[in-house]
């Protein structure tokens, strides 16, 4: 008499065989750089066989990307924003025009300049720090909206242009803080002395004043170089 037991028993053993074998026949998993160096760089996890066929097509790379590659960012200094009233934000890399080794500017500055750059120094600690705000508000300038005044306006009337403004936190009728452009501070509410000194720009073409669009580097070593 046959044992039922011992049937399921080799069913078991059969169909346990089957599935570690379709385990084991499972392509490796790579991950790989998808793009590397372009804006839709990402990285992936894909089976072999589809990842050689990513490499192959794309000039992907193995491992996992590294961060996008940038002129505006180097050991000691960084770019706050790099497009001018492009946007309230940085700008994208594509806009970035220092280099390692180039002079920077600080404010204020001498000449006739008429962009009427401004700087909400938002902690009123003195020194730039994330959160803080710049905007344009010389209509002579590249925001012919403007009214200079030493207010941030943006009603029926005046438009003053946003450069940075991540949060876009700046409000009609706030008081700006600093006049970079002529180093004017407006007391209260700002104790600053004037700008902050690590607070400076690459004049690309060197006409002693900020223009919209010129990066706006915070030099973190203040040795007036961009490194």
């Amino acid at each position: 008499m046959k044992r039922p037991w011992r049937i399921v028993w080799i069913a078991a053993v059969v169909m346990a065989a089957l599935f570690a074998g379709a385990a084991w026949a499972q392509p490796p998993q790579v991950t790989i750089c998808h793009k590397p160096g372009k804006p839709a760089q990402k990285t992936l996890t894909l089976p072999y066989p589809a990842a050689m066929s990513h490499i192959r097509a794309h000039g992907d790379t193995m491992g996992p990307c590294l961060p996008p590659p940038t002129t505006c960012g180097g050991a000691f200094d960084f770019c706050i924003d790099v497009d001018g009233i492009a946007s309230p934000g940085r700008g994208p890399v594509s806009a970035e025009q220092v280099m390692p080794g180039d002079s920077l500017t600080g404010w204020p500055t001498v000449g006739a300049c008429f962009e009427g750059i401004d700087w909400f120094d938002n902690d009123l600690s003195c020194t730039w720090s994330m959160g803080d705000d710049i905007h344009l508000e010389d209509p002579a300038g590249a925001c012919a909206t403007a009214l200079r005044d030493g207010l941030f306006n943006q009603n029926a009337l005046d438009q003053d242009c946003r450069v940075m403004d991540v949060d876009l936190s700046l409000f009609d009728g706030q008081q700006v803080h600093v006049d970079l452009e002529g180093g004017g501070v407006f007391n209260p509410p700002s104790t600053c002395l004037g700008p902050d000194p690590l607070l400076k720009f690459y004049d690309a073409n060197g006409d002693l004043c900020y223009n919209d669009g010129e990066d706006i580097v915070l030099d973190g070593n203040g040795n007036g170089v961009f490194d």
